[in-house]
């Protein structure tokens, strides 16, 4: 479900500002939220999966197939050593691809997300205001 099918989107909020207090079961009923948390622990899950996944195959590697990883790939570089280097390169890959994910997929959700919270606490203190103005006075005039 894409942000502007479900009509979200806008421009950043300015610097320092925050937004009123909204219940916050009103934001979390919206369908944007609701697919926003499902990405985003589908990604979670599947970053931890790869993450977990590479770190195991090096251990078990290592436990039983000593001969496969003392193999020398480049002098002294062994298939074991260069595995273990790998795993900062897969670390590095799965953090580039979180803050790719979250840069494409949660921000533009999230800034829907504000502007509607925005949106609503506004439409709450113009009702606010309108129903003060209108309500009926006890007295007519107010005591010096």
């Amino acid at each position: 479900m894409s942000r502007h099918s479900l009509g979200l989107g806008g421009p950043l909020p300015p610097y320092g500002t925050v937004p009123e207090a909204v219940d916050r079961r009103t934001v979390s009923r919206q369908p944007a939220y609701q697919s926003l948390r499902h990405a985003h622990r589908r990604f979670g899950v599947r970053a931890t999966a790869v993450a977990v996944g590479g770190f195991l195959l090096y251990v078990l590697l290592s436990s039983f197939a000593p001969g496969l990883m003392n193999t020398s790939v480049s002098g002294h570089l062994t298939l074991g050593l260069a595995l273990g280097l790998g795993q900062f390169v897969l670390m590095g890959v799965i953090v580039w691809r979180y803050l790719a994910h979250v840069r494409t997929q949660v921000t533009p959700v999230v800034r829907g997300l504000r502007g509607l919270v925005r949106h609503h606490g506004a439409a709450e203190r113009e009702r606010a205001a309108f129903e003060a103005r209108t309500a009926p006075r006890d007295e007519e005039f107010r005591p010096w």
